[in-house]
């Protein structure tokens, strides 16, 4: 009879050594599997965050920079963005940044453009957006010769005047040529009667050998509530000093001057022979 229980006695203590290793090999299989899914599923997001989504370079903050702030190289960082994320004329060098002034606080990893920085220009009217260089000059039109009156600050236009020559080899006494001549192309315009760009904070320009600023399709900021003016009697553009002398001299004895709006991006220009035409009167 003792022998029978203590054959008993020592199936009991092995069963419960099966056990214990079944447990033991039950939990290195759990652990085993969810190594195995975290595995996959890492793996799964580097193809989804792949180095096949185009990336661009933009400057960034640092950290937090205070408006009226002068900015120094370790305020900044060069930063890899996926390239539907830049915003539009973010830098993407430090270079035109360095040195400049915050016109705005600017919170840190902000991308970093040209309005964010520059001395603020004072309220000193259509002066503070003429380009260095450049002249405002006023343009006499109506709604026909200026787009239908479609115009807007921030467009770019060719100019053209149309001049009546009396007389001359083969002219009649009741003809005159009508002479069509484009003055200067693309030309920015400057304002629409009264409703005109504002100025803005400018980047310096670039040093030799580094990056440009960013560059603007336009001199100021375009309202947002700029409205047409069909009835405009007037539209102010950006000419250098020779261009000015030319459209002033024109336009001082020309029968109309058209301001020719130009598609948006477009700055191609073609040398163009002015174009008679005999009319009789």
């Amino acid at each position: 009879m003792a022998k029978l229980q203590g054959l008993t006695m020592n199936r009991s203590t092995g069963n419960r050594a099966l056990l214990l290793i079944a447990i033991v090999a039950g939990l290195v299989a759990a652990v085993l599997v969810f190594l195995a899914l975290q595995s996959s599923d890492d793996g799964g997001t580097a193809l989804l965050t792949s180095t096949d989504v185009a990336t661009i370079d933009v400057v960034v903050a640092s950290g937090d920079i205070a408006a009226g702030t002068k900015v120094t190289e370790s305020m900044l960082e060069v930063v890899s963005f996926p390239l539907d994320l830049r915003i539009e004329n973010a830098f993407a060098a430090t270079g035109p940044v360095v040195g400049e002034v915050t016109n705005v606080a600017v919170a840190q990893g902000e991308q970093f453009t040209p309005n964010k920085i520059g001395l603020a220009v004072p309220d000193k009217g259509l002066s503070g957006v003429v380009p260095p260089g450049m002249r405002g000059v006023a343009v006499a039109v109506d709604e026909v010769t200026a787009v239908g009156g479609n115009l807007l600050p921030g467009d770019r236009v060719d100019i053209l005047t149309a001049i009546r020559i009396k007389g001359g080899p083969g002219v009649g006494e009741n003809q005159y040529i009508l002479r069509t001549e484009v003055l200067v192309q693309d030309v920015e315009v400057l304002s629409v009667a009264q409703e005109a760009q504002k100025p803005v904070a400018q980047a310096a320009p670039a040093e030799d050998g580094q990056e440009p600023a960013a560059i603007t399709y336009t001199s100021g900021a375009v309202p947002s509530d700029v409205d047409d003016q069909p009835n405009a009697r007037t539209i102010t553009v950006a000419l250098s000093p020779a261009e000015t002398q030319l459209v002033v001299s024109k336009q001082g004895y020309a029968e109309e001057v058209w301001a020719v709006l130009r598609a948006f991006g477009d700055e191609e220009t073609i040398e163009l022979e002015p174009l008679d035409v005999l009319i009789f009167e």
